[in-house]
């Protein structure tokens, strides 16, 4: 396969991991809202959608199995949401 071709595979295939957990944090962002405060309902969703790009990501570009990214993605999400809590308590 050319370098480019390759690069463009690749770019591709990010962008879709993008698309796909953009559309999942969104979401989960909407069906949060009823239960959280808004705030709240944001953290969790970006938390949500990072995680998401990130096992749609494994499992395009690198053709990880949808079992073994189950628990990436069931630790993932709330660990990200805490590291995110983490971080803006010590900005603020």
């Amino acid at each position: 396969m050319k370098l480019a071709s390759a690069f463009a595979r690749e770019e591709v295939l990010f962008v879709a991991a993008v698309l796909v957990g953009s559309v999942t944090g969104l979401v989960a962002g909407r069906l949060l809202v009823p239960w959280v405060s808004d705030a709240t309902a944001g953290n969790i969703a970006l938390a949500v959608a990072t995680t998401a790009t990130g096992a749609t990501h494994a499992r395009l570009a690198h053709r990880r199995s949808l079992r073994s990214l189950v628990p990436s993605v069931a630790v993932g999400g709330p660990l990200a949401y805490l590291v995110m809590r983490g971080i803006h308590t010590l900005l603020t």
